[in-house]
């Protein structure tokens, strides 16, 4: 009878036990070149770089910086551990993969260059292209122009 009161104590206390101390999320820095972007997990912005913010594993991370070229990261993760710990407890296996502990972010630190984008305007393709045709219609009262871009 202490062996089964025993069995089951301990299977109560180790069950889910990636979730109980590891938990889903992992506290990383974000940094970008040049600072003050803005970043984004899974579409939600959570902060400007730099900033510390906590992730899940294969959370998607934006980094927005206005006339910069937009920056994306997909958190890597690794098989978590500890959650050998649920040994053959289905409930602790499943308890860890329903909150996502069975991965971890394997990732503390992510620091992204971000590169600046060239502005396009209706000024450059003027400059580059050439006219090629002019109707102006003056019952509709329009004017339509052919503009051959290089």
């Amino acid at each position: 009878m202490k062996k089964i009161a025993l069995l089951f104590v301990s299977i109560i206390l180790f069950t889910s036990c990636a979730s109980i101390f590891t938990g889903s999320k992992r506290s990383v820095l974000f940094e970008s070149n040049p600072m003050g972007a803005k970043v984004y997990v899974n579409g939600f912005e959570k902060g400007v770089t730099p900033t510390q913010i906590k992730v899940k594993a294969d959370d998607r991370i934006d980094f927005r910086l206005e006339d910069f070229q937009e920056r994306v990261v997909i958190m890597d993760s690794k098989f978590n551990l500890v959650a050998i710990l649920n040994g053959f407890s289905i409930i602790g296996w499943g308890v860890d993969a329903l909150t996502g502990s069975l991965k971890r972010v394997d990732t503390k630190y992510v620091k992204v260059d971000l590169e600046k984008v060239k502005p396009v305007t209706i000024q450059n393709y003027l400059e580059n292209g050439k006219i090629t045709k002019v109707d102006i219609n003056t019952n509709n009262k329009t004017i339509e122009t052919t503009i051959v871009l290089n």
